[in-house]
């Protein structure tokens, strides 16, 4: 029982440090935007963040149904990858969402 713990806490540091990295630019982006007054920010994450969760499970187990030759390394390309291209759709819409305010 005591070898399996130590393989528990590097599992749950893992998927938090995945975690991180998935939601952290898009939070990153909301608070940035929040400090520029759009107080509607926080609350959009609420909605994108289960988005991005979504996409790169579907994604993962897309790449594991082709048959991939590095299912790790590709799974945490594809975390990253969401999480940069969640964040840069977030910034995009929400600005563009303050211009149409104006």
């Amino acid at each position: 029982m005591m070898a399996a713990m130590p393989k528990l806490i590097l599992t749950c540091a893992i998927l938090g440090v995945l975690f991180c990295t998935l939601w952290g630019p898009s939070l990153f982006v909301a608070l940035r935007l929040h400090r520029r007054g759009d107080w509607a920010a926080m609350r959009a994450l609420r909605v994108l963040w289960p988005l991005q969760l979504v996409l790169a499970a579907a994604l993962v187990f897309a790449a594991d149904a082709a048959g991939v030759s590095n299912p790790v390394g590709c799974g945490v390309v594809i975390v990253i990858g969401v999480g940069i291209a969640g964040a840069a759709a977030f910034a995009a819409w929400r600005l563009v969402l303050g211009f149409v305010k104006r």
